[in-house]
């Protein structure tokens, strides 16, 4: 099932990002766009409720709290989560890095985010396991993000492929 829910929250943000990147073209930014907020909103529910089984949906759904506190909301149309869902999904991450079920992609991710903006996680109790992993090596995405795909993977992936961009013309 699980796979199927990706694909459509997948193409409903390319729907969102290809309305937001024009609205951003036309006047400089998202303010006073509720629209864009409440649907980025939405998706994120969708996400969290599915971050349990699905470890695609719980990459998305961490990356979009993150965002939330390290990008202009004014310009990635991410601001207002739900704190209750974005607890639960930092929970789930935490759980499966006490047990060591993060993939690797995950694990090179978090340690970005954090290294970046510490603040979506410092904010919240009880994620001692899921800040450990995420203090292990802020600079292996440098090498790690050049290794993945980031095609068909919404927000989060024109975010890292962004990111591919730049690490590829490093010497």
């Amino acid at each position: 099932m699980a796979p199927d829910e990706i694909k459509r929250l997948t193409a409903l943000e390319e729907q969102w990002l290809t309305r937001q990147h024009r609205m951003i073209q036309r006047s400089g930014s998202l303010r006073g766009k509720t629209d864009v907020y409440d649907a980025w909103r939405e998706i994120f529910q969708q996400y969290a409720a599915l971050a349990v089984q699905d470890v695609e949906a719980l990459k998305r759904a961490i990356y979009l709290c993150w965002t939330q506190q390290s990008q202009d909301p004014f310009l990635s149309g991410v601001d207002g989560l739900d704190q209750a869902a974005t607890g639960e999904v930092l929970a789930s991450a935490n759980r499966l890095a006490k047990t060591e079920e993060l993939d690797d992609e995950l694990r090179w991710m978090l340690s970005y985010y954090y290294f970046v903006e510490p603040s979506y996680l410092d904010r919240f109790q009880d994620l001692d396991h899921l800040k450990r992993v995420s203090r292990h090596d802020p600079l292996a995405y440098r090498q790690e993000c050049l290794k993945g795909s980031f095609d068909n993977r919404g927000h989060m992936g024109r975010y890292w492929k962004a990111k591919q961009a730049i690490l590829h013309q490093w010497p």
